[in-house]
């Protein structure tokens, strides 16, 4: 199912009824024009409802009709509704498509816009290098792909290995993702106690997802740094770094790492 918002200018059409005699010339396909927008003057054939409008639960007027639309040639249903922002007119390409719910799914679009512009730029979940020569290459035009050509039988295994790669990457960001969330909510006063960037005003008491993110690996980076004899995060450094680090309590180097930690 697929709904968008109509634009302002956009007309649509009755469907035509099939007169009793056949009659010479080409039939119609289009029935009366009418303008969407034009539909908001009969207020008296919109019903009223209780539903959340981004967030908020308050009292909408609606409609719903299924007319024809030249660009698609079909018919679609058309959902009009009176909120407190103003008249809205949605599209649906399912006919039977509930208009309350059509109208809490499009308003409900905002949270997934943020989910993904966090996932993109905060986590960076869609940056993966997973690919391989055997994938065929899409193009973004259209036109491009029309003699695109499946993958050869012996090497679809390595393509859905390729596939699933790329779909676990973006699977573990998304966990990350909740994982960010899931520590403001619940650790909100630490997370602020912690936090040593600059802020001039707050614009809610809960931390964002990047606020979390900044002092994890603030966390981190001290915890790597000042780790005991026999941590996890010291055996990590010592295996990747190839050198053992003295005890902190009797190296001058111990010392110099917890006052940069110190001051981090």
């Amino acid at each position: 199912m697929l709904v968008i918002r109509a634009k302002k200018n956009y007309v649509a059409y009755f469907e035509v009824e099939k007169p009793e005699e056949k009659k010479p010339g080409r039939p119609l396909k289009y029935g009366i024009k009418v303008t969407l927008m034009e539909l908001f003057d009969h207020i008296h054939l919109f019903s009223k409802i209780q539903c959340t409008i981004y967030g908020k639960v308050e009292d909408v007027s609606f409609m719903a009709i299924n007319l024809l639309w030249k660009p698609t040639g079909r018919m679609i249903r058309f959902v009009l509704a009176v909120t407190s922002r103003g008249p809205i007119v949605l599209m649906c390409s399912d006919l039977n498509q509930d208009p309350v719910i059509a109208l809490e799914l499009y308003c409900a679009r905002t949270r997934v816009e943020i989910m993904f512009d966090m996932l993109k730029n905060l986590i960076s979940a869609f940056r993966y290098r997973f690919w391989s020569k055997l994938m065929p290459r899409h193009s973004r035009k259209p036109k491009k792909n029309k003699d695109l050509k499946k993958p050869s039988p012996q090497a679809l295994h390595n393509v859905e290995v390729c596939w699933e790669a790329c779909e676990r990457f973006v699977m573990l960001g998304a966990i990350s993702l909740g994982l960010l969330e899931m520590i403001a909510l619940k650790h909100t006063n630490s997370i602020w106690n912690c936090y040593d960037g600059f802020l001039r005003t707050r614009s809610r008491e809960l931390p964002s997802e990047r606020t979390v993110k900044h002092v994890l690996a603030r966390l981190i980076l001290r915890d790597f740094l000042t780790s005991a004899p026999r941590a996890i995060m010291r055996e990590i450094r010592e295996r990747y770094f190839g050198q053992k680090f003295p005890s902190q309590r009797s190296s001058p180097t111990a010392k110099s790492q917890n006052s940069a930690a110190t001051s981090l």
